[in-house]
């Protein structure tokens, strides 16, 4: 854990507290692994969220949790197996590069089963009484963790709510709670899919123009397409492009050649049009989502 990130996102009084709970409190008891652990573990770091800062794109899902519930905290925390990584919260200052032992957390008991846990009153429940998060600056003492359950069968971590009094949940909360869990994975799910989809994009894309640029780079391509979309890219592209043959300069004015119509017309950029070369330089890739999103 970096201290200084640490401090940052707890400040320094409660830094201090937590330090003081932890040195003085009763550990967690650590279950034992999932037994598909190895998998869930191999899951996780396919999806690639940790490392990341998404939390814009998840704060809703904790903010949707405090109002149905009531709890002064909500958050969705992915476990790795060796730390833990809070990607999205309310009520709570969220540093998503910020690790936590996964020993030293409640969400662990959550990944044994892809049903809720609920905790009504945590000084009640022997794994966690006494342990540094029903103490200051937490005082946590309910606790209810969703399993962010994959189609496999793997859990991520947990969509989970904490308060400062015992209480229980409802049915109808449990129900929505389920729900909101599935939405999360959900989105964490369909964050990776895209990426591996943009990732298979580019490198058809960077196969296409190879062959008409057997010396071509990734950020050819890329003004390549800045130029389709924009009729301008950086000078040094336009330099690159028109010694592969696929622009050509004439009286100051930048146009395709023919290789670079029939390129346009293998990446299926027939219908952008483009301009004249123009003195602005646009930063490169600007409409390359645009542009991906024109393939097949």
């Amino acid at each position: 854990m970096s201290l200084r990130r640490a401090i940052k996102a707890l400040g320094f009084k409660d830094f201090v507290k937590m330090g003081f709970a932890v040195a003085t409190a009763k550990k967690i008891t650590v279950p034992p692994s999932p037994k598909n652990e190895s998998q869930r573990r191999n899951k996780v770091n396919e999806v690639a969220i940790i490392g990341h800062d998404f939390s814009q794109q998840f704060e809703i899902f904790p903010e949707m949790v405090k109002m149905i519930v009531g709890v002064d905290i909500a958050m969705i925390n992915i476990l790795d197996g060796k730390n833990q990584f809070t990607i999205g919260g309310s009520g709570i200052q969220v540093d998503p590069l910020l690790a936590m032992p996964q020993k030293m957390s409640i969400c662990q008991h959550a990944l044994l089963s892809p049903e809720p846990l609920v905790i009504p009153d945590l000084s009640k429940d022997d794994r966690f009484a006494g342990s540094h998060l029903t103490k200051p600056p937490t005082n946590a003492r309910f606790y209810a963790g969703f399993p962010l359950n994959t189609p496999e069968g793997l859990v991520l971590g947990t969509l989970c709510a904490v308060h400062q009094k015992p209480r229980k949940l409802n049915d109808d909360q449990q129900r929505l709670l389920k729900q909101l869990a599935k939405a999360v994975t959900d989105q964490i799910l369909m964050r990776n899919e895209q990426t591996k989809l943009t990732a298979s994009q580019v490198a058809a894309m960077l196969g296409r123009f190879v062959r008409f640029a057997p010396e071509g780079t990734i950020n050819e391509l890329i003004g390549f397409l800045d130029f389709c979309a924009l009729g301008t890219a950086p000078a040094e592209i336009i330099n690159d492009l028109e010694r592969d043959g696929i622009i050509s300069k004439s009286d100051g004015n930048v146009t395709l050649t023919q290789d670079g119509n029939d390129l346009k017309n293998e990446l299926r950029l027939a219908g952008s049009g483009y301009l004249s070369n123009q003195s602005k330089t646009p930063s490169v890739g600007n409409e390359l989502d645009e542009l991906l999103s024109k393939l097949g």
